[in-house]
């Protein structure tokens, strides 16, 4: 079974959105293959290009017209110096589209095919008439679906539901217009339209009422702390830079020395902070749930700056995760990046009592050997990072940083 839609039923797809969650949970349960010709493909890109360019060159404008308006003909905003960035904005929404969708190919045949289509206004194609004069348009709605044609050709087993509101030119999927129903001679029992993302729903799954929900997402993502460094360190990796508070500067005030850091040295360990915007749907005997997460993490990771080396540090990451509320599937994490704060000591209420019970008593932390021998100090804060000793090499870190063979 393979799910394909039409432009018009992911217009402006938000890759964060609910719909984007529904489908990357029928995508990920295997109820069926999630994909979009590779037209859609381009033209979904293109909407958010001429969005960008749309709205760039309405700020430029504001930001010229703030600057003369300014009584000492001084900057008052930062000018947009850079300039338009059209092919990286073209090759970030590629990325992130791609992550949720299998592309179907749309040919060089294909669209030629869908020009002399459109040349003789036959379906999809279209021609209308406006004060006299005929016009011919629909090239695109040709080529995507000559495309979902011939991947029906090449999968004649597999039943394709087609997602698209347009039922003007591509018909209710009962009687197909000439000359769709040729195309799809032989096949036309394996295609089923339906007209947007309410049917999809209704047709791949059950919904499930968030306040029936939240319980047992949370029961399922406390389990998931026993794994989820492993998923930051696998997902972190080769990041520039990440935000982390330093545990061997903590204060009596609760503030903690900030420190951007390279990466984890070994799976840090992790606590479940918050759960919000929970969505999920039945799909057979198993429920799937969507909800973004806010994990403490604490371990040791190679900072930045020489003179610290590698340091015991924690921070607050906030993800989107897709699981089962059994805990059996294997769980994803679908943050399109990571986002890592430090603790904040306005949110000590939330981060406080976890980081009390990891680090133990202040005064033993900063005092005596404890604060140059990093094993010990690591040790120290939690039971259950020991298994991180295996993973970094026995460094006795003098005051100034420095290491001692």
């Amino acid at each position: 079974m393979i799910l394909i839609l039409d432009t018009n039923a992911v217009r402006m797809l938000n890759p964060n959105g609910s719909n984007a969650d529904v489908l990357r949970i029928i995508k990920t349960s295997g109820t069926a293959k999630v994909a979009v010709p590779e037209m859609v493909l381009h033209e979904m890109i293109a909407q958010q290009v001429i969005e960008y360019r749309d709205s760039y060159e309405k700020a430029d404008l504001a930001v010229r017209r703030v600057h003369g308006r300014h009584p000492d003909l001084r900057p008052a905003f930062m000018a947009l110096n850079r300039g338009m960035d059209i092919d990286d904005v073209r090759r970030g929404w590629e990325r992130r589209y791609k992550a949720i969708f299998d592309i179907i190919p749309t040919t060089g045949d294909m669209a030629l095919q869908a020009l002399i289509r459109e040349a003789n206004g036959e379906k999809p194609a279209k021609m209308s008439e406006k004060q006299g004069e005929k016009k011919k348009e629909g090239a695109r709605d040709v080529a995507i679906w000559l495309s979902i044609v011939e991947y029906m050709r090449k999968n004649p087993n597999e039943h394709v539901y087609f997602v698209t509101k347009n039922s003007k030119d591509f018909g209710d999927g009962g009687e197909w217009p000439a000359p769709m129903g040729d195309d799809l001679r032989g096949v036309e029992s394996n295609i089923t339209l339906l007209p947007d993302m309410d049917a999809v729903i209704s047709a791949l799954t059950e919904e499930v009422q968030a306040s029936q929900l939240s319980a047992e997402a949370s029961a399922a993502l406390k389990t998931l702390s026993q794994t989820i460094g492993d998923l930051a360190v696998k997902l972190m990796r080769g990041k520039p830079q990440l935000r982390a508070s330093l545990l061997s500067r903590f204060d009596r005030s609760g503030n903690f020395k900030q420190v951007t850091v390279r990466r984890w040295l070994a799976p840090p360990d992790a606590q479940l902070l918050g759960v919000t915007s929970v969505t999920g749907h039945k799909i057979a005997d198993s429920v799937w749930f969507v909800a973004d997460v806010e994990w403490l993490m604490w371990g040791v990771a190679q900072a930045f700056l020489p003179n610290l080396g590698v340091a015991p540090v924690a921070c607050i990451w906030e993800t989107k995760v897709l699981m089962t509320t059994s805990g059996v599937e294997r769980p994803t994490i679908v943050s399109d990046r990571p986002i890592v704060r430090r603790l904040e000591p306005g949110q000590r209420e939330k981060w406080g009592p976890i980081v009390e019970r990891v680090i133990g008593p202040i005064d033993e932390l900063m005092g005596g050997e404890g604060e140059k021998l990093l094993a010990r100090q690591l040790l120290s804060y939690s039971e259950e990072n020991g298994n991180l000793l295996n993973f970094i090499p026995a460094l006795i870190v003098d005051d100034e940083g420095g290491v001692i063979e």
